[in-house]
């Protein structure tokens, strides 16, 4: 009797500390774009830039330093829709 209940008690612990460990699914794309206050376009470009040099996304922007600010705001600066004219 008191195999079984020890046997089911392990039982028990071994499940319950097993299951506390499912509780971190990973980040969706549009999750982590929001994480970096990106689109999620930018960041697959971000993302895709650090792959073709073998980083990570947060090593190349490391590496960047203050470049991405300047970047993401030539971005904005390069948004010419407002000047085209519309007959």
């Amino acid at each position: 009797m008191k195999k079984i209940i020890l046997i089911s008690l392990l039982l028990i612990a071994t499940l319950w500390l097993a299951s506390c460990g499912s509780s971190d699914a990973p980040l969706t794309e549009t999750q982590q774009a929001e994480q970096y206050n990106m689109t999620v376009a930018e960041y697959k470009d971000m993302k895709n830039a650090a792959s073709r040099m073998n980083m990570t996304i947060e090593e190349h922007m490391k590496m960047m330093g203050g470049e991405w600010d300047m970047w993401h705001d030539m971005m904005d600066m390069w948004d010419d829709s407002h000047m085209i004219e519309e007959n």
